[in-house]
């Protein structure tokens, strides 16, 4: 039963103008998702590290943000359902503005703090590294403020929109949230190539000013500048939420739930490798996270953490992720299609720069090769942005099963051509084409997708229904990168020793042999791709309709709550 109380449920007169206010902060949080891979070396250089030592430890300065950003997505959508959207929307830009002045000031009071923690237990660390671990650390505070930014602006969408008329605002998010973070190591890159080639005339201009004590601006720039931009759209924020009801679901938050599932999420992505590194341009298969060692421990670990959390949740009173949502068509069908695009996504995102960067015949051009390989990139990233929104309409128009469909077969036909195709040759403008065909078809899909699992919830599970949609993607895009690296190098070792016989104890002796047999590689991970998009046909077919909500029995009761609540 649903109790509705106070305000009425009336939409604000300009839900758009709040779309566009929210979707600000979802950008900026997207962008830190891969921002530091253009200076992760300097980080390690600016601190006295040595490079070859330290770069698994600084590593974790990405995959430490991609854990707590999917953590965060686990639970935090539950609990702006239980809490009401708005103040959990403020309460994450919050985290984030604190996270980032922990990294911009971790050389600061953040290492002091750590050091006398660890001078009290009886240690002596370098100081550098401390400092590492300081920026680590704040990182993670970044990432549990952002990674709940994108479920819970979905989540308002339903809140702002009806069901009718969601997918085209679904769209604009998940396009805002895709540019971020393919957009992320550009702007970084840019950026702390700027402050670097002009740092004589920002010092100049800080001594005229009478600060000469601030220091010039560097990587920890960035950060800095996410304080005021993040503080002007969470005052915008508030602004435009205040004629939003807030609905608060009845019930408890689920601790035991929530343990077990960010377990099994930790362990899944940690045994993978803890990886989706999406912008690296210099890429190898070689270079790519392998599956560590303690893979199969820690996986074991996370799918007994995931059976012992559908167990509880089977039992609970009021479970974090409700079992009966996933007996809707909607919501199963398309958190399977979901897993699958993540899954293909990752295939055109590893294969380009490989490609690139073999056919390289000089190594002092491997900076010409990470810019044609970034704009090579761009061909799928920026196209599978764009195209969410159009996804949208036609979703509006022709219903989520015919676009989420169309936008399949698209990218399966551009998987395919990258299967047919692939030569050490090809031109780059074939590339772009092939990568344009998935990308768009790909993007076509965001929209759909997420209007049926949204729409398949009702107001007390729309924030966990949201969750959903962005943690499968990412489960997928984790999952490809591991398996992919595996097999390909597994597929390579197999035709060099079938072609080359003995002579592939000396691969030195055979760069163009070994070349020839990883494009072909790269393009049978085509024609997986296709594979994987043809599987995602069939819960797109069969499962996906358009239909409303209705609500889930209940043992409790959700009341709308008034603004001033």
């Amino acid at each position: 039963m649903t109790a509705v109380t106070g305000q009425s449920k009336a939409h604000p007169a300009r839900p758009w103008v709040v779309l566009a206010l929210i979707c600000v902060p979802v950008f900026i949080g997207s962008l830190d998702l891969t921002i530091v891979s253009a200076f992760l070396p300097e980080i390690i250089v600016g601190l006295g590290l040595p490079l070859q030592t330290s770069l698994d430890d600084s590593a974790w300065i990405v995959s430490g943000y991609l854990l707590a950003y999917a953590v965060s997505m686990t639970f935090m959508g539950r609990i702006s359902d239980l809490l009401g959207r708005r103040w959990v929307y403020v309460a994450c830009l919050l985290i984030f503005i604190i996270g980032s002045v922990l990294v911009a000031t971790a050389h600061l009071g953040p290492t002091d703090a750590l050091y006398t923690i660890f001078r009290r237990l009886g240690q002596r660390p370098d100081r550098e590294s401390v400092t590492l671990l300081a920026i680590i650390l704040g990182r993670v505070v970044q990432a549990f403020g952002a990674g709940a930014l994108v479920p819970v602006s979905l989540a308002l969408v339903g809140d702002l929109f009806p069901a009718a008329r969601r997918a085209q605002p679904l769209g604009v998010i998940g396009a805002v949230d895709t540019l971020g973070w393919v957009l992320g190591h550009l702007y970084g890159g840019i950026l702390v190539n700027f402050f670097a080639a002009h740092r004589d005339g920002f010092r100049q201009l800080l001594d005229s000013l009478g600060l000469s004590y601030w220091p010039s601006p560097d990587w920890r720039t960035l950060f800095w500048i996410n304080v005021p931009v993040t503080l002007a759209a969470l005052a915008l924020a508030l602004w435009a939420l205040r004629r939003v009801p807030m609905h608060r679901a009845a019930g408890r938050f689920d601790w035991a739930g929530a343990l077990l599932i960010t377990g099994a999420l930790v362990g899944l992505i940690v045994g993978l490798g803890a990886n989706i590194e999406v912008s690296s341009t210099t890429a190898t298969f070689q270079e790519l996270t392998r599956i560590p060692s303690y893979a199969g421990p820690v996986l074991l670990l996370a799918l007994a953490l995931f059976v012992g959390f559908i167990w509880v949740e089977r039992r609970v009173k009021n479970p974090l992720i409700e079992p009966t949502l996933f007996r809707r068509r909607n919501l199963s069908a398309g958190a399977l299609v979901n897993l699958c695009v993540g899954f293909g996504l990752m295939i055109g995102l590893v294969s380009v720069p490989i490609l690139v960067n073999i056919r390289i015949e000089d190594a002092s051009k491997l900076s010409q090769a990470a810019l044609q390989a970034g704009v090579l990139l761009s061909a799928l990233t920026v196209p599978m942005a764009l195209a969410a929104v159009p996804g949208g309409w036609l979703s509006d128009r022709f219903g989520y099963q015919k676009t989420t469909a169309a936008g399949l077969a698209l990218a399966g036909l551009g998987f395919a051509l990258m299967w047919q195709t692939w030569r050490i040759d090809l031109p780059d403008a074939i590339i772009a084409l092939e990568m344009l065909l998935v990308g768009v078809g790909l993007g076509l899909t965001f929209s759909p997708i997420s209007a049926a699992v949204i729409n398949s919830a009702d107001d007390d599970h729309r924030g966990v229904a949201s969750a959903l949609v962005i943690i499968l993607r990412l489960v997928g895009m984790t999952v490809a990168v591991a398996s992919l690296t595996s097999l390909a190098l597994q597929r390579i070792s197999q035709l060099a020793a079938t072609e080359l016989g003995s002579a592939v104890a000396d691969p030195t002796q055979f760069v163009d042999e070994y070349s020839r047999i990883t494009v072909q590689v790269l393009g049978e991970m085509g024609l997986l791709g296709a594979a994987i998009c043809g599987l995602a046909l069939v819960p797109a077919l069969l499962g996906l309709r358009r239909e409303h909500p209705a609500p889930l029995t209940q043992t409790g009761e959700h009341r709308a709550v008034t603004p001033g609540d």
